[in-house]
């Protein structure tokens, strides 16, 4: 409505689940959690489920440059090697003005991933706006999905010790590495998981009914809940 270039995201004929209104539910809830994430919402066009995203990387008429986490760290699409977050945190300390901020906003992304089982994580999924010459901040978040069918696995491993499990022991066990304090790391999962427990009734704010949200039920309510309170 005002000019801004946004990206519409269509259901799939073959979609079985309603894909559109939960990734709107997720930025939604990761945005509460305190995530810079993409702004979205539904559009109806002629009855049909359409997420409108708004596009991070433009502002007004300029255009901002944007690299994916792939990029940075030099890895091609051919590349069949497991890569892993802690990586991610290397390479954010050698970009980023700002990189404690941005490293401790990356292991609220991945808490929030586990919650929610969003396990499609892989390093193009994550990406970074240039601020200036040489330096790149980590870019709001994006295609983050709930998959209630899916094996709890993440694409990008927490770290090469924990490996791919999507578990908040594992977690926690990179937050030395991260640079954040026990107590600190306590405090932003309490933060998370307060508010993905809220899921049902924001979804229902987005206009979701409770068949379509029953369908994501296991994405949301899921054993890491209770350990990320523990």
């Amino acid at each position: 409505d005002d000019g801004a270039l946004a990206i519409g995201k269509f259901p799939s004929v073959s979609d079985t689940r309603a894909v559109t209104k939960a990734e709107v539910l997720t930025l939604t809830l990761a945005a509460k959690a305190g995530i810079q994430a993409a702004e979205a919402r539904i559009v109806d066009s002629d009855a049909v489920p359409v997420a409108l995203i708004r596009r991070f990387d433009r502002v007004g008429a300029e255009r901002v440059m944007y690299v994916s986490a792939a990029t940075l760290l030099g890895i091609g699409r051919d590349d069949t090697t497991s890569h892993s977050y802690t990586e991610i945190v290397d390479v954010i300390r050698q970009t980023s003005p700002r990189a404690q901020s941005d490293v401790e906003e990356l292991w609220r992304r991945i808490a929030f991933s586990i919650l929610v089982t969003n396990v499609d994580d892989h390093l193009w999924n994550h990406g970074f706006l240039h601020v200036e010459q040489g330096s790149w901040r980590l870019a709001p978040a994006f295609d983050v999905n709930p998959f209630p069918d899916r094996q709890r696995e993440l694409k990008t491993w927490i770290s090469e010790e924990a490996g791919p499990a999507a578990s908040i022991e594992n977690l926690r066990s990179v937050a030395p590495y991260f640079r954040i304090a026990l107590d600190r790391a306590q405090d932003i999962l309490t933060t998370v998981e307060s508010v993905v427990a809220s899921w049902r009734s924001v979804g229902e704010s987005l206009g979701m009914t409770r068949g379509e949200l029953d369908q994501y039920a296991d994405a949301f309510e899921h054993s890491e809940r209770a350990a990320a309170v523990a």
